[in-house]
C-alpha cells in the first residue's frame, strides 16, 4: 500500500522530555515508581518498565523509593506530602500542563470561580483541580460538553481554563455556553498548541488526500482519541496501538493510506505502522 503522513508525527517535547527525564532517573540507580502512566502509550512504558520503572498508585512512605511525577501533573499537595515524607521527586510535567495549572492558579487567586473544561477524570484535569482549589473557598467546576455547561448555576464571574489536550474547537464551543450563564467571564485558552496543529494537518494535510486513515496512539491518549474521531468524520478510520494490530481487510488495492498519530506516541512506533502497511 501507499501511505502519506502529515508533516508533524510523533511524540510531542513534552512527552519526549518526560520519558527522557524518567530514564535518566532510572540510570541513576534506586528503585523508582512512577504515580501513574508517565505518558499514555504502552509502547513508550513498556520499555521503561523493562528498564526497572514501577507503577504506584499512591506516595511511598517516609524512605521509599524515587516518585516520578507523571507528564499529566500532580496536585500542589501531593508535592507537599513527598516533602513532608522526604522522598525524591523526578517531575515530568510537562510545560504546557504547568501552564494550565499556573493561569487556574491565578483566576482562583482573583477570587473568580474557575471552570476546568476537559475530561473530569483525567489525570491532568484532577491536579488541574488541586491547583484551583488551594485557596480556601475557591470554587472550581469541570465540564466536557455544551450540555454539561447548560446545567451550570449562573454566577456573576468565571474563570477559564482548558485540558492541555481538550480539542480547541470543542473549547471554543463550550465557553459560548458558558458565557451564557455567567455575567463576566475570563477565558484563558491552555489548549496544546502540538495538538491543535496534528488536528489541523488531520483535516488540511491528510484528509483530502487519503482513502484510509490509521492513527497511531495509546487506547487511554485523549489527543489521540480526538485526533481519531476528526479523521472519523470523513474517513475510514482506525485508531492502532502498534503495527500488529493492522488488518489487511482494512484496505482495497490502489488506496492511499494516511498515517498520523497522537503527541503521546514515539515516532519510532509511527515508523513501524507505516512500514507494515506498506508491506500489505
Amino acid at each position: 500500500m501507499n501511505t502519506v503522513r502529515p508533516r508533524h508525527t510523533g511524540s510531542c517535547f513534552g512527552v519526549r522530555d518526560a520519558l527522557q527525564l524518567t530514564a535518566d532517573a532510572l540510570r541513576a540507580g534506586g528503585e523508582t515508581v512512577a504515580l501513574g502512566q508517565v505518558v499514555h502509550n504502552a509502547r513508550a512504558l513498556e520499555e521503561l518498565e523493562q528498564h526497572g520503572l514501577g507503577r504506584a498508585d499512591q506516595l511511598p512512605e517516609a524512605g521509599g523509593p524515587q516518585v516520578v511525577v507523571t507528564a499529566h501533573g500532580a496536585t500542589p499537595q501531593l508535592f507537599a506530602e513527598a516533602k513532608r515524607r522526604g522522598l525524591t521527586v523526578v517531575d515530568t510535567t510537562c510545560p504546557l500542563v504547568k501552564r494550565v495549572q499556573r493561569h487556574a492558579t491565578e483566576l482562583a487567586e482573583a477570587g473568580m470561580a474557575v471552570v476546568v473544561v476537559g475530561d473530569a477524570a483525567h489525570s491532568e484535569v484532577r491536579a488541574v483541580i488541586g491547583w484551583a482549589g488551594q485557596r480556601e473557598g475557591s470554587e472550581v467546576e469541570v465540564v466536557a460538553s455544551e450540555s454539561e455547561a447548560d446545567r451550570l448555576p449562573w454566577r456573576e464571574c468565571r474563570g477559564v481554563v482548558s485540558q492541555s489536550t481538550f480539542p480547541q474547537p470543542r473549547f471554543q464551543q463550550v465557553v459560548a455556553r458558558l458565557r451564557l450563564r455567567t455575567g463576566e467571564v475570563e477565558v484563558r485558552d491552555t489548549t496544546c498548541p502540538v495538538v491543535n496543529q496534528r488536528q489541523r494537518e488531520a483535516v488540511t494535510g491528510l484528509l483530502d488526500r487519503a482513502d484510509v486513515v490509521l492513527v497511531v496512539g495509546g487506547r487511554g491518549s485523549a489527543n489521540t482519541k480526538a485526533v481519531a474521531e476528526t479523521c472519523a468524520e470523513r474517513r475510514p478510520t482506525f485508531h492502532v496501538e502498534s503495527a500488529k494490530e493492522i488488518e489487511p481487510s482494512w484496505f482495497q488495492p490502489g488506496q492511499l493510506v494516511g498515517i498520523t498519530s497522537g503527541t503521546s506516541t514515539p515516532g519510532w512506533v509511527v515508523d513501524e505502522v507505516e512500514a507494515a502497511c506498506r508491506d500489505l
